[in-house]
């Protein structure tokens, strides 16, 4: 295959944590945003420099051009690559997402593996051929929801904090600013994984990895495509199962989900 991507942009961010410590670039999923990291960021600045970004269309980061449009994942991943580039000065660093931002930061190891010491991958998006549809056809009534929480901002937070309770209340304002921020032209394509064959990008992983998923209902890994993913031989790719919680793991357990990050990052060699 070609590598080829589009020309980045720099993306909006914000640091926190001592200049010279390693460097823990974090990003989040679809609607999210910077914001929405801020107890991450906090977890880990006394120890690193935490930069946790607003993707492309999200948060205070650029809108999608047209052109953009035509492939958005394939330029989140190049925004990223450009950002990354600026923030560690071309050295590697500890790369962090979730959901659509796992599958970036995973894509970016992928093209660039030079800027990647070490990923964290809580529930990526490698999409089945099933739930990659299940977003698209989705993606008109998200807007829709989204739209309804714009109009109606108090009772969606007073929803998510019945609907989420274990969240802090920290992740369900930024939850929710991610939600007042997002570009809509974006969320109606539907897309959120990087059309790039997820195994591809999984086989080629030479960096130390960890994928953290869990067993709610609403996961895409899950243990069953745990399975697929252990299959495919790559012994960088840690695979790890918290059980108990949905798709945002990290939000719902987030003393377990730090220990699991803190014991793989323990054991990098620095």
């Amino acid at each position: 295959m070609e590598k080829t991507i589009p020309e980045g942009q720099m993306l909006v961010y914000t640091m926190a944590g001592a200049t010279d410590s390693s460097l823990i670039i974090a990003t989040h999923g679809v609607t999210d945003n910077a914001s929405s990291l801020a107890s991450l960021q906090k977890y880990w600045s006394n120890d690193y420099r935490v930069a946790c970004v607003d993707a492309r269309g999200h948060g205070l980061s650029p809108r999608f051009s047209r052109e953009a449009l035509l492939d958005p994942l394939a330029t989140e991943v190049a925004d990223m690559i450009c950002t990354i580039e600026h923030l560690n000065g071309g050295e590697p660093a500890i790369l962090i997402g979730h959901s659509m931002g796992a599958a970036v930061m995973s894509a970016v190891a992928f093209w660039r593996p030079d800027l990647v010491k070490a990923l964290i991958l809580e529930e990526p998006a490698w999409l089945t051929p099933k739930q990659a549809a299940q977003y698209k056809e989705g993606a008109a009534e998200l807007v829709k929801r989204i739209k309804w929480m714009r109009a109606e901002v108090s009772a969606a937070l007073a929803e998510n904090r019945r609907d989420y309770s274990s969240w802090s209340l920290a992740e369900a304002c930024g939850w929710l600013q991610g939600k007042l921020q997002v570009d809509l032209d974006f969320v109606a394509l539907g897309e959120v994984s990087p059309r790039q064959p997820w195994e591809q990008i999984a086989r080629s992983l030479t960096m130390p990895t960890l994928l953290i998923t869990s067993d709610g209902e609403d996961v895409l890994i899950g243990p069953q495509r745990l399975k697929e993913i252990e299959n495919l031989g790559n012994h960088n790719l840690k695979t790890v199962i918290l059980p108990g919680t949905r798709h945002c793991v990290r939000r719902e357990k987030e003393a377990e989900f730090y220990a699991l990050c803190d014991d793989f990052l323990a054991s990098l060699d620095y």
